[in-house]
């Protein structure tokens, strides 16, 4: 796969990490997605709080990979 496919794979995760995040949460309780969806606020707020620490991850080194592939560029 060429440079471009994996920038295209890195910008998405933000859309599809969400529903995997979802997924792993109902595999590791051992609870339906209905459960999730219909149940205690609590379960959904730990997944929240999940996909908002990656999204600042993703904040994070997505400006040191935007520096690193622009110094790259250059060469």
């Amino acid at each position: 796969m060429n440079i471009h496919m994996w920038l295209f794979l890195w910008r998405a995760s933000l859309l599809y990490v969400f529903p995997l995040l979802m997924w792993a949460y109902c595999h590791i309780k051992e609870i339906e997605f209905a459960e999730l969806d219909t149940g205690v606020n609590s379960h959904k707020w730990v997944v929240l709080a999940a996909y908002l620490i990656y999204v600042l991850l993703w904040l994070l080194l997505n400006r040191y990979l935007e520096l690193f592939l622009r110094q790259r560029g250059r060469r």
